[in-house]
């Protein structure tokens, strides 16, 4: 009887023992694979989108703005006696940045000469304006107005020549000109005896 006890002790430990080994195994090996099953499912960060590239700086239409400014005036002398009547002459400006905003400016020359010949003598035209661009530049990055005010200072000759006759008639002045342009090329600004043409440069 004490040997049937002793045997049914034994096989109940080697029962005991026999289920706890695979708890204790699977509970190593949960505690082992945890980390890499934890990695597995870390969430990341998709590259792709505005997320990843840094943003750029906007450029507004008034940045770096240059080119020219085609002045075309009637000359009245020549005119009246059937001469070439207009004095061309192309003005180059730039728009720069400053404290109080984009301001533009420019300067150049416009000359004239033409001359009349016929059999009573010679009928003779100069003109020589000095040219100043100043004003400033509004916009947004795709649309904008050259705001500008357009001095001229300059001397005209008109020189005759008839039959043993000379005469000279000297003229000189100032005149501005209150502009505004979109910020197009070939956009045009016109009056009575006058008219501009903004270039852009590329």
């Amino acid at each position: 009887m004490k040997r049937v006890s002793y045997l049914a002790i034994f096989l109940l430990l080697v029962c005991i023992s026999c289920t706890a080994s695979p708890a204790n195994n699977a509970t190593l090996t949960a505690t082992a694979e945890a980390p890499v099953m934890s990695a597995e499912k870390t969430p990341t960060l998709p590259m792709m989108g505005g997320a990843t590239v840094p943003p750029t700086e906007s450029v507004g239409i008034c940045e770096g703005l240059s080119g020219t400014l085609e002045m075309q005036i009637l000359v009245g002398p020549s005119e009246a006696v059937g001469l070439e009547p207009v004095a061309v002459g192309n003005i180059p400006f730039a728009v720069l940045p400053t404290e109080v905003g984009n301001l533009a400016q420019g300067s150049g020359p416009i000359t004239y000469q033409d001359v009349l010949e016929e059999a009573w003598g010679t009928y003779t035209v100069n003109l020589d304006l000095r040219v100043t661009v100043q004003g400033d530049c509004e916009g947004s990055e795709i649309e904008g107005v050259l705001n500008l005010i357009v001095g001229t200072t300059g001397e005209q000759m008109v020189e005759v020549e008839a039959q043993g006759f000379h005469g000279e008639y000297p003229w000189s002045g100032t005149h501005n000109f209150d502009l505004s342009f979109p910020i197009e090329e070939g956009a045009t600004a016109e009056g009575e005896g006058w008219i501009f043409v903004l270039h852009l440069s590329e």
